[in-house]
């Protein structure tokens, strides 16, 4: 009796086919992009009315600074005018009588002279060139002067950590800018420096 070999058949493989769209069942594994970019959604409905929100809201903050400023009120101040040691700055600039300061309304006066006389002769524009860079050049030995000893100043008062970042622009920016058009307003008058 010869013995008859059976092979199993293979078994079929069924495919599962997803029976709603909630069912994922049988579709290959999204990539993480994918499903990340899927799960986005954008944090602001109508971005035009959010703008004109934020630029509302900017222009209102900056008119309360610009108003705290004028009035020398500390606490609603930017930060970058906030603290003793930036009073302590603007005070010292505020009670000293700079030739920096007049630098920008005398150089509009160069160039007006240079307009009117600069035609009429090589020595007398020669001479109005040389007086220019005189009173530049003295308004910045001047003005490292006064750096160096505001330095000194806010070093004895404050300590050496105290001296606050930017110092030196601050300082330049004030003192290089007419009196009555600095922000915030000059608290002491020329002469009475701070102690």
């Amino acid at each position: 009796m010869a013995s008859r070999k059976t092979e199993p058949t293979p078994a079929t493989a069924v495919e599962v086919e997803p029976t709603s769209p909630q069912d994922k069942k049988g579709q290959p594994t999204p990539k993480r992009k994918q499903q990340e970019a899927a799960n986005q959604r954008g944090l602001v409905m109508d971005a035009k009315s959010d703008s004109k929100g934020r630029r509302a809201r900017d222009r209102a903050r900056r008119e309360s600074e610009y108003t705290a400023m004028r009035a020398g009120d500390e606490k609603n101040m930017p930060a970058e005018h906030r603290g003793p040691e930036k009073r302590f700055i603007r005070d010292y600039i505020d009670a000293r009588t700079s030739i920096g300061e007049f630098l920008l309304p005398l150089s509009l006066l160069f160039v007006i002279l240079s307009l009117a006389f600069g035609n009429s002769g090589g020595a007398l524009s020669a001479i109005l060139i040389l007086g220019f860079y005189v009173i530049v050049l003295m308004a910045a030995v001047e003005t490292f002067l006064m750096l160096r000893r505001l330095k000194k100043a806010v070093i004895a008062k404050f300590g050496a950590t105290k001296v606050p970042r930017g110092f030196s622009f601050y300082s330049i920016a004030r003192s290089l800018n007419l009196r009555r058009f600095r922000t915030p307003r000059p608290k002491v008058r020329r002469g009475e420096f701070p102690t």
